[in-house]
């Protein structure tokens, strides 16, 4: 870390932007921060052949967990000119699945269009009594012509029964009319009034009732229904999937163990159980493998499923599936096509993978079928599963095309620092297990790994990414990883040059260019992090045993040479001994750092079994 002004040690933290580009559609990245993880946001389960299903009785869109990366999805004119509405959205982390899927996304899966709202309050035992026209998103698409065409009966109605209706005419029409007459006498005398449109009226001002047959009437009655979030629609996204028109339900019956989980080192996996709809469940891997090995029957003992942080697959149908290159993360759909199942982080350390969800983009009305995008809107964090653990995987399909794309990012001797059950994906949160070797010590009696693991637990995370800054001798460059070494240390850089594509990443750290945690740890992994953690270590204890201890007038030593061991890395070694001068965020001046270094030391110590 560096400090205050004289140091300039500003933090700016990046988590994995999503860049998808193509010649129809358009993403847009997003900046997203990674989020710790919160162990409140379990999936509920029910136990089925002695594994774990979710519950679908009380999974709703609501009450799944958020989506923990940000983008957008932007169509062309075009695409919004045959489909009558305008399909793009963006989402943002934190966000629910509601506020960023359509009803057209699910017109196949979950068959959400055969709802009414009546069918939705009884289901939640509630009634429609307080909802208001502009709540209900298809009314906004509404025309008087279109209006009717939902609801026949409508046309039997006279003008002066049904208030929007005549409040709608009332405000556009510059001379009377006759109230008393039909809707539809009026459509068949001036068929030009029925591109009225409903949105030009204070919809929030009128209930439900004021038109007669609307809460009754299928959702897929209604013009342009497909491009309405499920959010739009009162009390949808408080229904249990389980509930749908067409309930989720699982694809196939296989169930396997979690036999071992692996990393990206491992490479050459041509039995898996992962793809896609396109390519097929069994797609194989070249290299960066990260994968749970599977035992269990003779149809899946030994196959692997591969994680999607790691490995991409062709996806998607339509002219939609050129979205995002044609690519999707690497998994299953052990549910049905309304979402798909991908394992995401894995840690070979303590033997637990997780699992996130994808969504899609599908369009389609009775004039046009654009297809579906690959599954590419995630991740939504779902289940968690440790070694030796049974884990459902439905139905088991040996076909295959092609093989899986490495998507660059590494796995490799990471951990969960909490239990990662479901809640956000955050790759800040997975750190190298902590080393602990009693003998590895300093001339001074220190011990290396003690120490660097205190320092580390005070510090950042490996993928951290500071601010562009350059100190007072004009050194210039960011502060990376657990320990927040500069860009521009000849160690630092030797690491990152010799790498294929470092010399292009560290022209990027010198110009200041964004860089995300996860691309930076591509060229500057934990495990080369640590090494050189153990090397600044040892020589910060060395440089500090020969300096004199104020309050002792000594040679530093015992816990006086950890906290200023821990001072110098702080601030640097030319920082004054105890100085209460405080880091940019005003947290820890260099004396109490030091001191929280030592505290840590012992606690260290303790864990590693050091201390008799």
């Amino acid at each position: 870390m560096k400090l205050s002004n004289k140091y300039l040690a500003l933090r700016s933290r990046l988590s994995l932007s999503v860049l998808i580009l193509d010649v129809i559609i358009v993403i847009l990245p997003e900046q997203s921060i990674s989020n710790s993880r919160s162990p409140n946001t379990e999936i509920p389960t029910v136990t089925w052949q002695n594994t774990r299903l979710p519950d679908w009785d009380q999974i709703t869109f609501a009450t799944m967990p958020a989506i923990s990366e940000s983008a957008s999805f932007q169509a062309p004119p075009g695409v919004t000119d045959k489909l009558g509405y305008d399909p793009s959205r963006s989402w943002n982390v934190g966000e629910k699945p509601d506020s960023f899927t359509m009803l057209g996304d699910f017109q196949d899966s979950f068959q959400l269009q055969k709802f009414s709202l009546t069918d939705i309050y009884q289901n939640l035992n509630q009634n429609l009594q307080k909802v208001n026209l502009g709540s209900f998103g298809v009314m906004k698409f509404q025309t008087l012509y279109s209006l009717v065409k939902a609801i026949p009966n409508l046309k039997d109605f006279p003008l002066n029964e049904v208030k929007p209706i005549f409040d709608l005419l009332s405000q556009k029409l510059s001379s009377s009319f006759d109230a008393k007459q039909t809707i539809g006498n009026l459509l068949q005398q001036s068929p030009h009034l029925g591109k009225l449109s409903l949105s030009s009226l204070n919809l929030k001002s009128y209930n439900l009732n004021s038109i007669p047959g609307l809460s009754t009437t299928p959702i897929g009655s209604f013009e342009k229904w497909q491009g309405v979030y499920i959010d739009e629609i009162p009390g949808l996204a408080d229904v249990p999937f389980s509930q749908f028109p067409n309930p989720i339900n699982p694809v196939g019956t296989e169930v396997g163990i979690v036999d071992i989980a692996f990393a990206t080192n491992e490479q050459k996996r041509n039995r898996t159980i992962s793809g896609s709809d396109k390519e097929g469940f069994a797609v194989p891997c070249d290299r960066d493998c990260s994968h749970t090995e599977l035992s269990g029957s003779p149809v899946v003992n030994g196959k692997a499923w591969v994680s999607g942080k790691y490995q991409l697959v062709k996806g998607g149908k339509g002219i939609l599936g050129s979205v995002n290159d044609g690519k999707e993360p690497t998994g299953r759909q052990p549910f049905g096509d309304a979402f798909k199942v991908a394992i995401w982080d894995v840690s070979e350390v303590d033997g637990m993978i997780t699992q996130a969800l994808f969504f899609r983009v599908c369009m389609r009305n009775n004039f046009v079928d654009l297809g579906c995008t690959p599954y590419f809107i995630g991740p939504v964090p779902f289940m968690s599963y440790k070694e030796k653990e049974p884990i459902f995987l439905g139905a088991i399909d040996e076909s295959k095309n092609s093989v899986s794309t490495p998507t660059g990012l590494k796995s490799s001797g990471f951990t969960f620092n909490k239990s990662p059950i479901t809640s956000r994906n955050a790759l800040s949160n997975l750190i190298p297990a902590a080393k602990g070797d009693c003998k590895k010590l300093h001339s001074s009696g220190i011990n290396i790994d003690a120490l660097s693991n205190a320092m580390l637990s005070t510090e950042e995370n490996y993928n951290a990414v500071g601010s562009y800054v350059c100190d007072s001798n004009g050194n210039c460059g960011r502060a990376l990883g657990a320990m927040q070494l500069m860009s521009y240390r000849s160690d630092v850089r030797k690491i990152i040059s010799s790498k294929s594509g470092g010399s292009q990443f560290l022209t990027k750290l010198d110009t200041g260019k964004e860089v995300t945690g996860e691309e930076m740890m591509q060229y500057f992994s934990p495990t080369e992090q640590q090494s050189l953690i153990e090397i600044e270590t040892n020589n910060l204890l060395s440089t500090a045993s020969q300096q004199i201890d104020p309050s002792t007038v000594k040679p530093f030593s015992g816990d006086r040479l950890i906290e200023r061991a821990a001072q110098m890395h702080f601030t640097g070694v030319g920082i004054p001994a105890d100085e209460l001068i405080s880091d940019v965020r005003e947290e820890n001046s260099v004396k109490e750092y030091g001191s929280n270094v030592a505290h840590k030391y012992s606690k260290a110590m303790e864990s590693m079994g050091c201390l008799k």
